[in-house]
């Protein structure tokens, strides 16, 4: 902007001309050159328009020292900054001394400055009262767990307490109900394993078997000379492969054995003691046949094999089944067979009521 100005002393006229951004703007005065104090007249004139909304501007004049602007509009004294872009124009109203944007409306947060600070006290309110509620919360959780966990070690020792008492009063009951149900197939009083036909999925009885004459008087050991079964399971597996073959090749109505010896210390029901078996012909009708699962010729049987055949001796006494002089026989002694094993025979040679001279059969056979 450039600032003219012209004095004549003839006709006592001062006047100003301005040419700035905004147009040339004239400005006359009609007073003494000399005399600063007397009234002044201004004349302005503009060539441009304005490009600031109406709303924007003030309504008032505005006086700069000894220039009064009137019948202008868009006329900026200072530096114009421009922004590109969408703008937002905020007021803070300080308590220092400034002139106001008409053309602004104020917000509610600005009309009420304590507005912010009730807000923040009211949040900061909000905040206590949820940390107090965490507080009785955790503090009441506390509490039931110590409760719950006191009650169930109360409980805890009072049980042992009481099972305690019971074993110092009652040893020997304790005793024989551990003993009793430490193995689930204990059927028998003796604790000897008797497993069924049904349990090792015997073939039915097409035809009718031969009864026996009881007391029985004799009882004949062999083996099965097939490999031998360490669990149940193989067990069963070698049972019903003897009883195929026997009925399949031998033409035997049912497996030919009374009962069979497992290596799992079972006792395999084959025929039982009411019928005739099919394992040594000639003496099949006053015998009980108890075959060893395996092949004994190099090896022994397991202690547990031969703790359970002589168990089913001893209880086939008790139930009368077998008279109580019965006579203990090896397979070999009474046919032409290596049964049971050299192992096995060596064993119940030493087994009560066994017969080692059997030169004179016929004065052994019962009438």
């Amino acid at each position: 902007m450039a600032l003219n100005s012209n004095c004549s002393n003839k006709n006592n006229i001062n006047s100003t001309k301005v040419v700035g951004d905004l147009g040339d703007i004239q400005i006359t005065e009609s007073s003494d050159c000399e005399d600063d104090h007397n009234n002044k007249i201004q004349k302005v004139s503009r060539s441009n328009k304005s490009t600031i909304p109406a709303n924007l501007l003030q309504n008032t004049v505005p006086v700069f020292g000894t220039v009064t602007v009137s019948n202008s509009d868009n006329v900026q004294i200072g530096n114009n900054t421009y922004f590109n872009g969408p703008v937002t124009i905020k007021q803070v109203i300080h308590n220092k001394s400034g002139v106001d944007n008409a053309a602004y409306s104020s917000t509610e947060d600005e009309i009420d400055p304590n507005s912010h600070h009730l807000h923040n006290g009211k949040f900061a309110g909000t905040l206590i009262k949820k940390e107090q509620i965490l507080l009785w919360h955790k503090i009441t959780f506390s509490a039931v767990c110590f409760t719950v966990i006191g009650s169930i070690v109360a409980i805890v020792i009072v049980l042992q307490h009481k099972s305690e008492q019971q074993k110092k009063t009652n040893p020997q009951t304790d005793f024989k109900t551990s003993e009793s149900h430490s193995d689930p197939l204990l059927i028998a009083p003796d604790h000897l394993r008797i497993v069924s036909r049904t349990d090792w999925l015997a073939q039915p009885v097409e035809k009718p078997l031969n009864k026996l004459d009881q007391p029985v008087p004799w009882v004949i050991i062999m083996h099965t000379a097939t490999e031998t079964c360490l669990t149940q399971s193989q067990c069963v597996l070698r049972v019903r492969l003897i009883q195929s073959f026997h009925i399949e090749s031998r033409g035997w109505y049912d497996i030919g054995y009374n009962f069979l010896v497992g290596g799992d210390g079972s006792i395999y029901y084959g025929r039982g003691w009411d019928y005739e078996g099919a394992h040594t012909k000639g003496y099949n009708k006053y015998s009980i046949g108890i075959a060893f699962i395996g092949t004994f010729n190099n090896d022994p049987p397991s202690k547990q094999q031969l703790e359970a055949c002589q168990k089913i001796i001893k209880r086939g006494v008790q139930l009368r089944k077998l008279v109580k002089d019965y006579k203990l026989f090896a397979h070999r002694q009474l046919m032409s067979t290596l049964s049971p094993g050299d192992e096995l025979f060596n064993i119940i040679k030493k087994w009560p009521n066994f017969v080692s001279n059997v030169t004179d059969l016929d004065s052994l056979i019962p009438n």
